[in-house]
């Protein structure tokens, strides 16, 4: 049996808004407790594993279903804080927001 753990990139988009920084990953078949979420400098990276167990006294006959561990880095903007990170996973998709920093966000100057 092969125990070498083999992950796949989730398909995932990195949107700029005004005030921050949002990223969506589709995760399907992970639920929270599977997912590891890490920040290092400006270097986001979500790892998880899947886990798959038959209800007891049950055994696969047969399965189209696979699970699959996913595993991405993502290197934030200059601009983003990581202190403001937030995430959440609900549905199969992962959500993170990241602010950006006041001094980096566009301000309205009234003209005098």
């Amino acid at each position: 049996m092969n125990t070498e753990e083999k992950f796949t990139v989730p398909a995932a988009t990195l949107t700029e808004r005004p005030e921050d920084y949002e990223l969506k990953a589709m995760l399907p078949g992970i639920g929270k407790e599977d997912a590891e979420l890490h920040m290092e400098g400006k270097t986001l990276t979500l790892k998880t594993h899947a886990k798959h167990q038959n209800p007891a006294g049950f055994k696969a006959v047969a399965t189209e279903f696979e699970h699959v561990n996913y595993a991405m880095s993502v290197d934030l903007p200059e601009m983003a804080d990581p202190a403001t990170l937030s995430a959440k996973l609900e549905n199969g998709v992962l959500t993170v927001i990241v602010k950006k920093r006041p001094e980096t966000q566009a301000k309205k100057i009234d003209i005098l």
